[in-house]
């Protein structure tokens, strides 16, 4: 996926075929993040800044925990920084150098998405749903009685009219505010 950004053209990419620390990938990377100890990873997520045409960064995120695509829900990018979901983490960094400002596990899964919520974000994860501030501080978490994820095509999240509406595997449905508040629990 490509976005203008200031003077930047930013393209956020799924590198499924990057291996750690070969020489033989088709791209190589100015800046490599992963854990140390973790060798099989099962999402690894770049981004590529170009100024006028020209490449000036690139960074490449690996992680193993739940496999995550890039998606229109994937990132979010403002104020010189680009919070991008890879896997379980939440990374945040800066625009255009890609160094890390900070970097958090969130569900203990996967995330599969997140959106802007007024002027925080709102996670999207297997088993909780999270408001976090963009310094990625937890404001609220919430948990229902299945993971989010519904096999009947139902979507999971959705932020309407200033409430979020949730729906879990087995299609409960359940309403918050914005602070995180149950309005409403209705059970199948």
């Amino acid at each position: 996926m490509k976005v203008d950004y200031k003077n930047f053209e930013i393209e956020v990419i799924d590198d499924k075929n990057y291996i750690l620390n070969s020489s033989n990938n088709l791209r190589q990377y100015q800046k490599v993040y992963y854990e140390e100890s973790e060798f099989h990873c099962s999402s690894k997520h770049a981004v590529i800044i170009k100024e006028h045409g020209i490449e000036i960064s690139n960074a490449i995120i690996c992680e193993t925990e739940g496999a995550t695509g890039i998606y229109e829900n994937s990132y979010i990018i403002e104020n010189d920084k680009i919070w991008i979901r890879v896997s379980n983490k939440i990374y945040c960094l800066k625009i255009p150098s890609l160094e890390i400002i900070w970097q958090k596990e969130f569900d203990q899964f996967t995330n599969f998405c997140f959106y802007k919520l007024e002027e925080d974000f709102l996670i999207h994860g297997e088993l909780e749903i999270f408001r976090i501030t963009k310094n990625g501080e937890i404001i609220w978490r919430f948990g229902g009685r299945d993971i989010w994820v519904n096999p009947e095509g139902s979507e999971e999240l959705i932020i309407k009219d200033n409430v979020i509406l949730l729906v879990d595997f087995e299609s409960n449905r359940y309403i918050l505010d914005f602070d995180g508040n149950l309005l409403e629990d209705i059970s199948k």
